[in-house]
């Protein structure tokens, strides 16, 4: 087949994928663009990893005059949004940009596209910031006062609410950026595309500094929950910055213990994962300790040697 008409085939199947899904979500309510958005980037992935940004920019302003047919102001901002994530990820694979790099790129671009919709147009797109916090406040109101666990008095809810979700909205992000990669990964080796080989997530060793960092952050946020900053545009800056250093010291610390089943228990993985994930939900504080001593020392090391004397060594 013609080179050219192939392209134009395959931009043509893009669109009509794309264009059954939009169907799809108008019939289901909203469906897919509520659990299922990680799929839109799909096509734009395909096409840009096949012949580059330029004319995959063509099929991006097709889908995106299919979509104001067929979807609503808000599926036209995630559908367009997500397609803009496909195109850049595509066309990093054409033109053999680093992997990493488009991991970032990825998610940095899913955590703006997120802040966007639940902070920027949140109310365009019929959510209430307000309403859903003070919910939450009422909630754990209730849950203190049954458990009987008093709150200082200089502990600010409203505040502390506001800056979990602003937080766990930049998560949400990080996290579709990750699926979007991975779900991309699977879909291009499927087609038997060239891409670069991945590193394993537990072989990966982070940058020791980064440790430093997010024990900084998690100080903070302990911190400014007991004597909050007067200044509350700072006082929810460090508490953000503290979440996500503890965060980030938790995920790592896990890791720790997976690596530690694999490689010292491996009839019992199962079961230190387990143990793991009820750590992480009634003792983050220790699984991020962990995951510091994880980052700044030679216990990564070790654990992926398999050395039996690992904690004595570190």
């Amino acid at each position: 087949m013609n080179h050219n008409v192939r392209k134009l085939t395959e931009g043509a199947m893009m669109c009509a994928i794309v264009g059954m899904m939009l169907l799809i979500n108008r019939q289901t309510g909203g469906f897919i663009e509520d659990v299922f958005l990680f799929l839109f980037p799909l096509p734009m992935v395909f096409f840009a990893a096949k012949y580059g940004y330029k004319d995959a920019l063509v099929v991006l302003v097709a889908i995106t005059l299919l979509t104001v047919i067929l979807g609503t102001p808000q599926t036209l901002f995630y559908v367009v949004s997500e397609s803009i994530i496909g195109l850049i990820y595509g066309g990093g694979i054409y033109h053999k940009v680093n992997t990493k790099q488009l991991v970032l790129w990825t998610m940095f671009i899913s955590v703006v596209v997120n802040l966007i919709s639940m902070v920027i147009l949140a109310k365009f797109f019929g959510y209430d910031m307000q309403t859903e916090m003070a919910s939450y406040e009422n909630a754990l109101t209730n849950m203190t006062s049954q458990a009987g666990v008093a709150l200082p008095s200089t502990f600010n809810m409203t505040q502390y609410l506001r800056t979990i979700m602003i937080v766990s909205v930049m998560l949400t992000g990080c996290m579709e950026g990750l699926i979007t990669h991975f779900f991309s990964r699977s879909l291009l080796k499927r087609f038997k595309y060239e891409i670069p080989k991945s590193t394993p997530i537990t072989e990966y060793f982070p940058p020791v500094w980064t440790g430093y960092v997010g024990l900084i952050g998690m100080i903070a946020v302990q911190y400014t929950m007991a004597r909050p900053i007067p200044n509350e545009l700072v006082n929810n800056l460090v508490q953000g910055f503290g979440m996500c250093g503890l965060m980030y010291l938790s995920f790592y610390g896990y890791m720790a213990i997976i690596l530690f089943g694999r490689k010292r228990l491996p009839k019992f993985r199962i079961v230190v994962t387990i143990v793991g994930i009820l750590l992480l939900f009634t003792n983050a504080i220790l699984v991020a300790m962990l995951g510091f001593l994880y980052i700044t020392t030679s216990l990564h090391k070790k654990l992926l040697e398999g050395d039996t004397h690992a904690a004595e060594n570190v």
